[in-house]
């Protein structure tokens, strides 16, 4: 079926299409950070479709200008192209004099862009490769002396680290290529559904299937491995923590997302990602979890928490300079469980509050994302059984409370009294 859907409409097809932009710049984001490279993702024909991660000063001057932001471009595209003719990671010295690597994003045999990194040069050829810089850019009508001072800032790094940050590229395009699969999968389930009623069983496991692929970032799982490697090497102990950290929780996932999981597990999930938080914000950040001991055994859809945790650090926490508080909570009602997560910080617009409330989210955005995907997957999982209410005012925070049912079977017997 998606074979049939690119068939169809491959020709203007763009990777905008296949995988939303949003999603796109995390990724190239976190990839940015997890490395100290500099990176950005180019359409085919070298246009960047996200905003630039970590650039260097000197691309950043070079880009300034007409001729080199021309020149930059081109050179992203012939890159991308090469690395799609090797269907792998592409080392190359661009026509800045710096070191690049291109990974390609191929989905169904149509190349739709690459994801590119780098900015560096080789740590033992650095004199050499910062003269070979300002040769190259003389003629762009950057003042000497700016372009001189640019030069010397570009930082180095050892081959074999530009080597692993090739590997990982890879892993990241990877995992873009899935996303779009998963994504245009999901567009094809919908035309043919407007045409057979008897798909809707195949179009609610697909929901569910992408779903589970967006809260699931696994390319990140073997390319983990690697910046736990070099942490150790280079002893970023800090580094190394967030690494295993994160690592732990891909591999809870991994293993867990199709299969129900206990409630204890899943708040020793959320508070591995609330550690790490913790390590970025400091004291920005602070956590709170009050969960019933009875209820630990109790088992619930697996990242069902972690998506609305995560909802209330990226616009919680983020936007604000002062400190926030964010909860997470589980007690026991008359039959049902009833788990809150809460925050005291931005808060919601009014219009977006209203969308979710009244489950007008068909294009999410923002808040949103998560908790569709959170509202989603218990209509797939309970239907009308669990509810979920969602309270925001701007500057006052936001707390998503979610009420599932509770079988008898679920709750230990009590123990006798002291």
């Amino acid at each position: 079926m998606l074979s049939h859907f690119l068939t169809r409409g491959a020709r203007s097809l763009n990777l905008a299409d296949a995988v939303d932009v949003a999603a796109l710049q995390r990724i190239q984001d976190t990839f940015a950070k997890a490395m100290g490279f500099g990176a950005v993702i180019v359409d085919r024909s070298g246009i960047p479709v996200t905003r630039s991660s970590g650039f260097v000063p000197l691309c950043r001057l070079v880009r300034q200008t007409n001729v080199g932001l021309r020149r930059c471009m081109e050179c992203d595209a012939e890159g991308g192209m090469e690395a799609r003719a090797r269907r792998g990671p592409y080392s190359y010295v661009c026509k800045g004099g710096l070191i690049d690597i291109a990974a390609p994003i191929i989905i169904e045999e149509e190349y739709l862009g690459c994801i590119l990194c780098g900015q560096v040069v080789p740590a033992g050829q650095r004199d050499e490769f910062i003269a070979g810089i300002v040769e190259r850019n003389a003629g762009l009508g950057i003042p000497s002396r700016a372009l001189q001072a640019a030069a010397l800032e570009t930082p180095s790094a050892p081959l074999e680290r530009i080597d692993a940050a090739a590997e990982m590229l890879f892993q990241v395009a990877n995992y873009i290529v899935e996303m779009g699969v998963a994504n245009l999968t999901q567009t094809a389930l919908l035309e043919e559904t407007k045409r057979a009623a008897a798909l809707q069983a195949a179009l609610q496991e697909s929901q569910l299937r992408t779903l589970e692929s967006q809260i699931n970032p696994h390319f990140l799982f073997n390319a983990l491995g690697l910046i736990s490697y070099t942490a150790l090497r280079e002893n970023a102990r800090k580094t190394e923590d967030i690494s295993y950290c994160l690592t732990d929780l891909l591999r809870y996932s991994l293993r867990n997302l199709a299969t129900p999981v206990t409630l204890g597990q899943e708040v020793e999930a959320v508070q591995r990602y609330l550690s790490i938080q913790k390590l970025r914000f400091g004291a920005r950040v602070n956590v709170e979890v009050d969960v019933d001991p009875l209820l630990e055994d109790v088992r619930i859809p697996c990242m069902l928490l972690q998506p609305l945790v995560e909802n209330a650090i990226v616009h919680a926490v983020e936007p604000l300079a002062r400190p926030v508080t964010v909860a997470v909570r589980a007690r026991r009602g008359p039959e049902e469980v009833i788990l809150e997560v809460s925050d005291n910080g931005a808060g919601m617009e009014e219009d977006t509050l209203n969308a979710i409330q009244t489950r007008r989210l068909d294009s999410p955005r923002g808040h949103a994302v998560g908790l569709t995907n959170v509202i989603r997957r218990l209509e797939l999982e309970y239907g009308e059984r669990s509810r979920i209410q969602v309270e925001s005012a701007r500057g006052r925070g936001t707390r998503v409370t979610i009420r599932l049912p509770l079988e008898s079977s679920q709750m230990p017997e009590p123990g006798p009294e002291a």
